[in-house]
């Protein structure tokens, strides 16, 4: 992929070159501290940083890494057409910190360039940055504090607040003085409040591929093109179409450990151990199955489980199962303790494993339409995520607790899916997605669906009042985003 940066991005590091496993290598961090050490030598660090006047780095890790670092991550599904560049950038503004690709065809786009040129595309600053509070750095106090905050016990405003920054790529927020009442209990809410703010480390987002295919081979080859692109490469074993299954990818597979596990194994041949390769499956009706799976594709190696709460046959209409989910995510906990994920060292090294491993990390899948449901679904499920898919088309700010979707990424995507080149028939469709709850008469919903032309759209979008400039929530003039970003041409890399 070419890239003409701009003058205002050619200074930053946007490489994420701190990922870990690719070439193979897995770096060790030797001793390990304790978790008050680490505590005081980040505070150190932080502090001799401000006096030098320098700008906190944002740590890089894998997918599996991040979620097993921090707590209450959210991730954008994998959707045929729909999560593409344009797209996954916006969310990723909105609290989305785990991005995926479209679904690939790992066969065509290891052979064909055209396949290539139209299915995979990135930039160095589609990635989030945000601010989060390692597992490790909260007291039992502070924990309790957070998940009061995040069950939605206050109100919105509130809960952006306490629990997090903004998304932006760049500044660090800034915290005005928490209200209180004067009472002990809220002063003391106040204080934990302010110690888990210090206690905030910058974090960049990951953005992962997901491939179908039927063999190791394959899927290797596929794998190993992007695999200097991306943070994770991601095996679909759950598309319900009738033409995945009759293909054999896809949802084909959730009976098929043996081959998945196969497949598992020539990835981590090819990209090393320590490359987070991850698995998306749906459930089974004969849960017995599931759990074959499960411990199969572990076993083999696996990095990242994600759980859709519905079987190959139940259509988006049917309830997603949290049990099924629940009962998937504990026979990935019977596999026991991983030790061989490795560590990014450097700065990361405070907050990811250091090698000495821990239980696959989870993600549940399947009717998150709210950060209060992903919020749940986590806690029901006991996952360490919560993705969503039809959600995110409706609302792409929905994880940092928007109701619909705000004025402003409306404008937001329209920028960045002109500049980017995406194609308008598809600009539209998202459009329409973000736009229909904001529909007050079906006439206005029929008129935007008839407009033919990005410029029709452009137009209708101004005069509803739309595009007169983006702000509140996401501010685009930050550096790495918005306006520079338009100085970007993008190409395919091969």
């Amino acid at each position: 992929m070419t890239i003409a940066l701009t003058p205002s991005l050619q200074h930053q590091d946007l490489s994420g070159a701190s990922r870990i496993g690719q070439g193979g290598q897995q770096v060790r961090t030797g001793h390990c501290k304790s978790v008050s050490e680490e505590v005081e030598v980040w505070e150190a660090d932080l502090e001799q940083a401000e006096r030098d006047g320098e700008e906190e780095e944002a740590i890089s890790l894998p997918p599996h890494q991040l979620l097993d670092a921090f707590p209450g991550l959210n991730v954008c599904a994998p959707m045929v057409r729909y999560s593409k560049l344009a797209f996954r950038a916006l969310v990723a503004r909105y609290d989305t910190h785990i991005t995926t690709t479209p679904m690939i065809l790992a066969r065509e786009f290891s052979r064909n360039q055209t396949a290539r040129d139209s299915d995979f595309t990135t930039n160095e600053v589609e990635r989030g940055t945000y601010r989060l509070v390692p597992h490790q750095f909260q007291t039992e106090k502070e924990r309790r504090l957070a998940e009061g905050l995040l069950q939605g016990s206050e109100g919105s405003e509130e809960r952006q607040w306490s629990e997090k920054a903004p998304p932006q790529c760049g500044d660090d927020p800034a915290h005005g003085e928490h209200p209180d009442d004067g009472t002990d209990a809220e002063r003391e809410k106040a204080a934990t409040s302010r110690r888990l703010e210090r206690k905030r480390v910058k974090v960049r987002g990951a953005l992962v591929c997901q491939f179908a295919s039927k063999d190791g081979i394959t899927l290797a080859d596929a794998a190993e093109l992007v695999a200097n692109s991306v943070d994770a490469v991601d095996l679909n074993c759950g598309c319900p179409q009738t033409w995945a299954y009759t293909e054999e990818i896809g949802s084909y597979l959730l009976r098929k450990p043996e081959i998945v596990r196969d497949m598992v194994r020539s990835v981590k041949a090819r990209l090393g151990e320590s490359y987070c390769v991850s698995v998306k499956i749906r459930v089974d009706s004969d849960l017995r199955l599931t759990d074959q799976l499960v411990r199969t594709a572990l076993h083999a190696g696996a990095s990242l489980l994600t759980i859709h709460g519905r079987t190959r046959h139940q259509a988006s209409s049917h309830p997603v199962n949290l049990d099924a989910i629940k009962f998937a995510v504990d026979a990935a906990n019977a596999c026991g303790l991983r030790t061989a994920w490795g560590s990014s060292g450097g700065g990361a090294s405070a907050f990811a494993d250091g090698g000495s491993g821990g239980y696959v990390p989870c993600v549940a899948n399947g009717d998150v339409w709210s950060l209060d449901e992903a919020i749940e679904w986590r806690s029901r499920t006991g996952t360490r995520g919560a993705m969503s898919a039809r959600g995110l088309l409706a609302n792409p700010a929905l994880f940092a607790g928007y109701e619909k979707t705000p004025p402003e990424a409306v404008a937001l995507f329209t920028q960045l899916a002109t500049s980017w080149g995406m194609v308008s028939a598809l600009s539209h469709r998202h459009l329409a997605y973000m736009l229909e709850s904001s529909f007050t008469r079906r006439s206005d919903q029929i008129y935007f669906n008839s407009l033919g032309s990005m410029a029709s759209i452009t137009d209708y979008l101004e005069e509803e009042g739309y595009m007169r400039g983006v702000g509140g929530h996401v501010k685009v003039n930050q550096d790495g985003f918005g306006e520079v970003l338009r100085g970007l041409r993008i190409t395919s890399r091969w």
